[in-house]
């Protein structure tokens, strides 16, 4: 993250577990038409991603691509937890040039 910052207000992040490490981040901002950008390391080598509609367009879920990857975030059901940003169950799905290379069943996290 210190060397790849993001920029935008508010982030979101996926991960296996609440309090596991994340595999992907993301930042965005409110009601913005600038792509939201994320992180993600695949095969040892950070890459960067972005998907349309800032903040607003992460928050039930996402399609990021960039350099030959498209990571999808597909919410599974509904928020475990209270308070402002609960966690919500979900997948990512990762395709390299178009074919599947993972699913992942994690949380999907959103907010300040």
């Amino acid at each position: 993250m210190q060397n790849e910052p993001l920029n935008g207000e508010l982030r979101c992040g996926f991960g296996t577990t609440a309090n596991g490490p994340l595999l992907l981040i993301a930042a965005g901002n409110v009601a913005s038409k600038v792509p939201a950008e994320a992180l993600v390391k695949i095969d040892g080598v950070v890459t960067r991603v972005s998907s349309p509609g800032g903040f607003n367009g992460m928050v039930k879920g996402a399609t990021f691509s960039g350099s030959g990857h498209t990571l999808r975030i597909t919410l599974t059901g509904p928020a475990t937890g209270g308070g402002e940003s609960p966690p919500r169950p979900a997948t990512l799905r990762h395709e390299r040039s178009g074919s599947t290379t993972s699913n992942i069943v994690g949380q999907w996290v959103c907010g300040p």
